[in-house]
């Protein structure tokens, strides 16, 4: 077989695979559009975290097991030897039911106590995932050297887990989602 056919058919195969791998979607959480407004010690949070279950957190919702997540926002200082230092600012709870007799998605703030009802996961989902205008606590930290940080991630978990999940839950995500940390530098 002639070079130029090796290489075509190569090619072709190659941008098979590639065409494959977008095509799946991987479960995950994701902090999108994350922007900090304000000036100290007063800021505000505009963010949208995207939430994609696995198959076992969507069955285990359907199966009446109630789904804790929450977004964490902690103010950090960037040191220069060993670990950064930081201190947690807030943290949002949320729970997700499914109520199977109404087959409502119902979420919970549990800072705020306000309740939702939705028919569909994704709008509960995307309900959950919103944030626009949230008023971080103030800071108290003296921020004039410009080695400070605020730092938010999510995670979500069902609320109970028995024994051999709880410990399989530290080595995989099926059991437990936690996104990848988003870093705001201060001025």
């Amino acid at each position: 077989m002639p070079a130029y056919k090796k290489n075509y058919i190569y090619s072709l195969i190659l941008v098979l695979l590639i065409l494959i791998s977008n095509g799946v979607s991987a479960a995950g959480i994701d902090i999108k559009d994350f922007k900090l407004v304000g000036k100290p010690p007063k800021y505000q949070v505009y963010t949208r975290v995207e939430f994609d279950l696995t198959n076992y957190l969507r069955k285990a919702l359907l199966n009446g097991v109630t789904l804790n997540a929450r977004i964490q926002f902690r103010l950090g200082q960037h040191r220069s030897w060993w670990f950064n230092l930081d201190q947690p600012l807030k943290t949002i709870k949320f729970q997700l039911k499914y109520h199977a007799l109404s087959r409502h998605y119902l979420l919970t703030r549990n800072d705020t106590n306000e309740h939702w009802n939705f028919t569909t996961l994704p709008a509960a989902l995307r309900k959950l995932g919103e944030l626009r205008k949230y008023d971080l606590p103030p800071i108290k930290a003296p921020l004039k050297d410009g080695n400070y940080y605020i730092f938010a991630i999510a995670d979500i978990a069902p609320a109970t887990l028995r024994l051999p999940l709880r410990i399989q839950s530290l080595f995989s995500d099926k059991y437990r989602l936690t996104s990848e940390g988003v870093l705001w530098p201060l001025p």
